[in-house]
């Protein structure tokens, strides 16, 4: 009899459970598909656009031709949150890799070898780049291929450490971040690296009017809500705002600002800078911290503009999460951000690291109300044609099953 993994279960620490069946068989009349077994992993613990790209990925994955495992770092609360395809989720905090910690890595690495060899997985799907020094020589052993999907930039000593190399396939999410990466390591083989953008569900993320919740925040109804969405950390240039903000309101624009997100890298200093440097400025009765929200759709469409002042970026989600609400945007000219639109298509580039130019593009917007409009079709338009997420799992599929198949040479389309 067959095992079904569409259950919710884990598997417990240090138990040898007996292999199992190969694989699964489903017979549909005439034709019988193979399905696959891919475990993903990720070891952070917290959810950021990495984590929010696997679990859209986990969610949208054809569960007729894979059957989804999940590596977990229990903290993030991966497997809390809500998902229409079954996954099997397990949790695992993996020791930080250092001589010190040699017994727990020793543990972890068996018990990473009962999982592969009980799940019969047939791919290694790495999320979390802490996650890489666990998995190359097991995976080696057992001739089971693994996919490291980088998502932001890491330097060549980190690159050789992590041993990269290893991996079948490296994937980006933009062509700006494979090349700095080949860039400063050649010694990559780029014959492995592909750029995959990311995507946005545009079953979860559409235009909607949200008046309701513009009242519930006591919001100015006849005037716009100006957000700064993310992740609230210094590289991301939320005090950029603020100061954007100031030159604003001496202009006379008048506007809701609001800042979404909260600072769980530097158990909240950021946060707490960014509130003093509001009184600072003279613009703390201007703006609301939202602090961390589950209703992003909602604030995407709360917002009138989205505004990003990065200074680094390998791709920049919540512009393509705010433009497929319809929701235009100013953000800065780096990175993979530059990949996403073009000036006047669906929003404005501003120079990096630069108030003036960015208040400046910001009141664009207010001096040019038709052209607002115009750029909010411009920005729905764009996602639907270039940034959906069955676009991007699509994509993602097809080099899982190039390399399950030994085509490893063979480029997929779209890379």
């Amino acid at each position: 009899m067959g095992y079904s993994i569409h259950d919710n279960g884990r598997l417990s620490l240090g138990v040898f459970i007996p292999a199992i069946g190969c694989h699964q068989i489903f017979s549909t009349g005439i034709e019988k598909t193979k399905k696959y077994n891919i475990l993903f992993t990720s070891s952070t613990p917290h959810v950021a656009g990495g984590e929010t790209n696997l679990l859209a990925l986990l969610d949208t994955i054809d569960s007729k031709k894979f059957s989804s495992f999940c590596l977990f770092n229990p903290e993030s609360g991966l497997d809390k949150l809500p998902l229409k395809n079954r996954v099997k989720f397990i949790p695992a905090s993996l020791p930080v890799y250092a001589k010190k910690n040699i017994i727990a890595i020793s543990k972890m690495l068996f018990r990473i070898l009962l999982i592969l060899r009980h799940y019969k997985i047939n791919l290694i799907y790495i999320n979390s780049s802490g996650d890489v020094k666990f998995f190359p020589l097991i995976a080696r052993l057992l001739h089971i291929p693994i996919i490291i999907h980088i998502h932001i930039d890491i330097n060549n000593v980190g690159l050789r450490w992590l041993k990269v190399e290893k991996a079948d396939a490296l994937l980006f999410p933009s062509q700006y971040l494979r090349k700095i990466i080949l860039d400063h390591s050649p010694w990559i083989d780029a014959s492995k690296c592909f750029y995959v953008h990311n995507a946005v569900d545009i079953n979860n993320f559409y235009p909607c009017d949200m008046s309701y919740l513009r009242n519930e925040l006591g919001f100015n109804p006849a005037q716009p809500v100006i957000g700064c969405v993310g992740q609230l950390k210094e590289m991301k240039g939320q005090h950029l705002f603020l100061e954007a903000i100031r030159d604003l309101i001496k202009c006379g624009i008048k506007a809701n600002f609001i800042i979404v997100g909260e600072d769980n890298v530097e158990n909240g200093k950021y946060e707490e800078f960014l509130k003093v440097r509001a009184f600072e400025l003279g613009v703390a009765n201007y703006i609301s911290f939202l602090g961390y929200r589950n209703d992003i759709p909602e604030i995407m469409n709360l917002c009138d503009l989205l505004v990003l002042p990065t200074l680094k970026e390998s791709f920049g989600r919540v512009v393509i999460e705010a433009m497929a609400c319809g929701t235009p945007v100013v953000t800065s000219a780096v990175g993979g951000v530059v990949e996403i639109f073009d000036d006047n298509g669906g929003g404005l580039f501003c120079k990096a690291n630069n108030v003036k130019d960015l208040a400046a593009k910001i009141k664009y917007f207010f001096d040019n109300p038709d052209w607002w409009e115009e750029q909010k079709d411009k920005a729905l338009w764009n996602v639907r044609k270039r940034f959906t997420q069955d676009k991007h799992t699509a994509a993602i599929e097809r080099h899982i099953l190039r390399l399950i198949n030994g085509k490893v040479d063979e480029a997929p389309l779209g890379s």
